[in-house]
């Protein structure tokens, strides 16, 4: 990998935490598609889809720790976290394509 293909990768990176830190401060406080339309089917708040086929919760529930969506320092921790894990297999499987060719 030469120094700009570096460059951009760490410039990219930046990119996403610096988005993954205002999020939380930008994001609309109106339901998204699906919990609209939970709502308007009139599906419970607390609704738990474990408890109807046995699916597992998510790990970071609302992109949050400890199930406290409204501490915005822990939805922060965790955009930050899903946005490098998420790059990081990006990268991982960019290389084994690469290596493949």
């Amino acid at each position: 990998m030469d120094k700009k293909d570096t460059y951009l990768i760490v410039v990219a990176v930046v990119i996403c935490i610096i988005i993954s830190c205002l999020s939380p401060y930008i994001a609309s406080g109106d339901p998204d598609g699906l919990e609209k339309s939970a709502e308007d089917s009139g599906v419970p708040e607390d609704f738990s889809v474990e408890e109807i086929n046995g699916i597992p919760e998510a790990i970071f529930p609302d992109y949050a720790f400890a199930n406290d969506p409204d501490n915005q320092v822990l939805q922060i921790v965790a955009l930050v976290i899903g946005a490098i894990i998420t790059l990081a297999l990006g990268y991982a499987v960019a290389e084994v394509v690469r290596s493949r060719n």
